[in-house]
């Protein structure tokens, strides 16, 4: 299955992080070396990191409120609580330690370390306490290096890309249309969490939901999917990441068979969130996992299913950036609302 048509729920802290690119200006220039034209089309590959396509009981209803309109304030609160927590608040300030890799710095660190989760430079894991084990030998990978930042012709100062002028200063400047080719990559060595030892890393949960699910919303969302088209299975995957909760792709879903079934049904609902979701596979995947679960939660808390256990962290941790969760809010009362009409039909 594809990385571009399929959304493993993966808890965002806990896929693997590839941070990798060095500061240009501790890169020996002399190992750099100009792309062959043979490889020029990887080059985009090694130059940014892949585009990312993506519980409550019963609640009273203010009179004059909409209760779908109630379930998204409920769910801002409880993110917002998440996002205020101490524990949250430390586990991101170490995961910013850590950059998303290239799609092409993906592929070799697989090449060389399939089994890599975490993976950062030396310093980087010097500076959350940890260090490189004795023996254990780099995973080699590409950083580009770039040519260095126009200056201010008046003070010296470095223009930030696309400025029409300088940042200190102040004065006008004019600077020439960036060539991007030709460009220079240098082999750089960075180390998996499994090759460090020292000071443990802080971890966020997102719970697994247990207890039984909600028949009457069960029945009714399966029978949906069924008059939509969409294939529901709940055959074993051994072969998959036991996190990987389910997946979703055009007109079909898979769901982990051996969780309990409170955690089926919410991950069926999220499923069904992501099939109502416009243009699901073409926006951020923080959008899409944000737009799903919470469509997920707004629907189960209609019918008085608890999911918030598990939902609220979820959606904390793809909406890091309090923004998501606000621009999306618009989608996610569209997908809930349809989803719910869809339902009692």
């Amino acid at each position: 299955m594809s990385k571009e048509t399929l959304y493993p729920h993966v808890p965002k802290g806990r896929e693997p992080l590839y941070p990798h690119q060095a500061k240009s200006q501790f890169l020996p220039q002399t190992d750099a070396g100009l792309v062959p034209p043979r490889y020029s089309h990887l080059v985009d590959w090694l130059d940014k990191p892949p585009p990312n396509p993506t519980l409550l009981s019963a609640t009273e209803v203010i009179e004059g409120e909409r209760k779908v309109e109630v379930l998204l304030k409920k769910l801002e609160s409880g993110v917002e609580t998440i996002h205020q927590s101490e524990n949250f608040r430390l586990f991101l300030t170490t995961m910013s330690k850590f950059r998303d890799y290239s799609f092409g710095n993906q592929i070799l660190i697989m090449l060389q370390k399939p089994d890599a989760t975490r993976v950062g430079g030396f310093v980087t894991w010097k500076d959350l306490g940890r260090w490189v084990k004795r023996g254990e030998t780099g995973i080699a990978i590409l950083a580009p290096v770039l040519p260095p930042r126009p200056t201010c012709p008046k003070c010296g100062a470095k223009i930030p890309k696309g400025a029409g002028f300088c940042p200190e200063c102040g004065a006008g400047v004019e600077i020439e249309p960036e060539v991007m080719e030709p460009r220079y990559f240098i082999a750089v060595h960075v180390f998996d969490i499994a090759q460090t030892e020292g000071k443990p890393l802080p971890e966020f949960d997102v719970p697994v939901l247990t207890g039984e699910a909600n028949e009457e919303l069960f029945a009714k969302n399966m029978a949906l999917m069924q008059r939509k088209g969409v294939t529901v299975s709940f055959e074993p995957q051994p072969h998959l990441d036991p996190k990987i909760k389910g997946q979703y792709r055009p007109n079909e879903i898979w769901v982990r068979p051996e969780e309990p079934p409170a955690q089926q049904h919410k991950t069926l609902l999220h499923e069904t969130a992501h099939h109502y979701s416009a243009s699901v596979f073409r926006i951020p995947r923080a959008d899409a996992e944000t737009i799903a679960e919470s469509a997920a939660y707004v629907v189960g808390a209609h019918y008085g299913f608890d999911t918030g256990v598990r939902s609220f962290p979820y959606v904390a941790l793809w909406a890091q950036d309090k923004k998501v969760l606000k621009e999306n809010l618009q989608m996610i009362r569209q997908v809930s609302t349809r989803m719910l009409e869809e339902l009692e039909k």
